[in-house]
């Protein structure tokens, strides 16, 4: 069985390519990425994949049983298009299944929400493509917010989308660990335990 993550040079695709490898043997694993040569994992296949080309990624996916779509960075309203060209080209290679990082959130009334509305599209995009499908909907990387401490002290207060909210928080790690689950099948792919 051969899986592939997208955005595979990007902070959580990484995560979870380090994370399958701890599972499965390298030739399972491939990673996908706009500039493959950012992408280091000595026995790992890298594949050029860009979201807006269509092409690349019917390509990319070739011989792939399952995919794991890392949602696109870009903005909303081009995100969607982008992922289509991944469920699309996963549908015509015969990826079996496919796995989707979303977010939690409501599509409406915050900042943030454009985000959440073209993610949900994708969610539904996914579950009519007829692969079998998981959708995670995690909470933000707290990752950033770190980075951004010292220009959070300046202000004197953390700011982002939950307002005066709470924010449900996540490190990369905890996702890709999670993520990994997604793709468990002990008996069919993953390494002998010894």
């Amino acid at each position: 069985m051969k899986i592939a993550i997208t955005a595979a040079s990007g902070n959580l695709g990484k995560a979870i390519v380090k994370q399958l490898l701890k599972e499965l043997y390298n030739e399972q694993v491939i990673a996908i990425a706009r500039s493959p040569e950012k992408v280091k994992f000595p026995g790992v296949e890298v594949r050029r994949g860009n979201y807006n080309d269509r092409k690349q990624f019917d390509e990319a996916l070739k011989d792939i049983d399952a995919v794991l779509l890392v949602s696109g960075m870009d903005s909303p309203d081009k995100r969607i298009q982008q992922h289509r060209n991944v469920i699309l080209a996963a549908k015509d290679a015969g990826v079996k299944k496919i796995v989707y990082t979303s977010v939690i959130g409501e599509a409406s009334g915050s900042s943030f929400s454009p985000i959440v509305a073209s993610k949900r599209q994708t969610e539904e995009d996914i579950k009519n493509s007829g692969m079998e499908w998981v959708i995670g909907r995690n909470g933000l990387y707290i990752e950033p917010d770190v980075e951004y401490i010292e220009n959070f002290k300046k202000v004197g207060k953390i700011a982002n989308c939950a307002a005066d909210g709470k924010c449900a928080y996540t490190t990369r790690d905890e996702l890709a660990m999670h993520t990994q689950k997604c793709f468990s099948k002990k008996n069919t792919m993953a390494k002998p335990i010894i």
